[in-house]
């Protein structure tokens, strides 16, 4: 079988999605599965160019084809319907794969595929169901792009099958994590707060920053992550670490994008991790987190709560709520055997629910499903 994931974004832009799709892939190489990545050719998210590449990734092939923005402005989806560029060629890319694996919620390529006669997934990885509600063309599209549809958790199912999609062409597989390189390692550093991920008003950092105001113990917060996904957040944020630091009782440092092989370090230092989105469709550095005993602090939207369910191994709160995110961090702090029983659960349901291992496997039946599927077809 060979298999092309088929993603609009991908390295060197950094995020949830990407990180997934590089997992799966490569550990689909690793069993035998040849796995190939198409994406578009782009620096920062929709900025393309108009000259196409081929790369290799950790022994992934990688097409990187061109593409050009069909609207010379800011990219919204009320205007683009979904169909943010306008993609070279790739269909003979395309010929030599058994299966098309589309990822996330742009509908490029799958729309611009729709002549290729492919045994086809696509693989929610967030959507806006307010837009696609009131935008009929875009949930034409969506409902007739693919043989079987992928979603993260029972909430985005729920939410799937309310934009009219058929039960039954609809499969929930969590997103997993590689524990064999997520692990607790070393001593955890004491009053050591961290986040990771992209710097975007949707992750709620600002909320974050503001909760300081109200954490009585004096901590260390780090924040990692890509910058260029809103610029002007990133320098609204940066006023915002600027005015704490300068107050003196806590310290916060802001360290970019980091490759995984130091973000692993940060988790296993790390006494909490917070993750304060306002949506988030599952939430991978979660899983990162737990992966290494690390307990969680995140807010009780979307998929989260089907990972942090009945507080088992993080605590829940609202989203926007600052002092309601201190009043959790402080608990914590406070309570470091909760901190380790939370970890140690943590790292537990990791290896039972959330494994890279497990969820290959769960993919690869999916995989043989939608080939039958296909094959039944006249």
């Amino acid at each position: 079988m060979r298999v092309l994931m088929v993603t609009p974004s991908y390295y060197p832009i950094k995020g949830g999605a990407e990180t997934i799709i590089h997992d799966l892939s490569a550990k689909l190489n690793e069993i035998g599965i040849s796995t190939h990545i198409l994406t578009f050719n782009m620096d920062r998210k929709w900025n393309p160019r108009w000259q196409g590449k081929i790369e290799r990734d950790d022994k992934i092939t990688v097409y990187k084809i061109p593409a050009l923005n069909w609207l010379p402005m800011e990219h919204s989806n009320r205007i683009t319907l979904g169909i943010n560029l306008i993609p070279g060629r790739f269909k003979k890319i395309v010929k030599n794969y058994d299966l098309m694996h589309f990822h996330g919620g742009d509908l490029t390529f799958p729309l611009f595929s729709c002549m290729i006669r492919k045994p086809k997934l696509f693989h929610f990885h967030g959507l806006s169901w307010e837009f696609c509600r009131r935008n009929p063309m875009s949930k034409l599209i969506l409902k007739n792009i693919a043989h079987l549809y992928i979603c993260l958790t029972n909430h985005m199912k729920k939410g799937i099958i309310k934009l009219g999609m058929p039960e039954e062409k609809i499969r929930i597989l969590p997103n997993g994590v590689d524990a064999e390189f997520f692990y607790p390692a070393g001593k955890k550093e004491e009053n050591l707060v961290l986040f990771v991920g992209r710097i975007c008003p949707e992750k709620g950092v600002h909320i974050l920053l503001e909760s300081l105001a109200y954490v009585k113990t004096p901590i260390k917060l780090i924040i990692i992550g890509p910058p260029e996904w809103n610029l002007t957040y990133f320098n609204f944020l940066m006023k915002l670490i600027k005015r704490e630091n300068n107050r003196g009782k806590h310290k916060v440092l802001y360290l970019g994008a980091k490759d995984k092989e130091e973000i692993v370090e940060w988790y296993r230092k790390a006494s909490i991790f917070v993750l304060p989105s306002y949506r988030e469709g599952f939430g991978v550095v979660i899983l990162e987190a737990l992966a290494c005993e690390t307990p969680v602090i995140a807010t009780n939207v979307d998929g989260i709560p089907e990972i942090l369910h009945d507080n088992t191994c993080g605590i829940l709160v609202p989203p926007g709520t600052p002092q309601g995110l201190a009043r959790a961090i402080q608990f914590l702090l406070d309570n470091k055997d909760i901190r380790v029983k939370l970890g140690r659960q943590g790292r537990t349901i990791i290896q039972k629910r959330f494994s890279l291992n497990i969820v290959v496997s769960r993919v690869c039946k999916i995989y043989s499903e939608v080939l039958s599927k296909f094959d039944d077809k006249p």
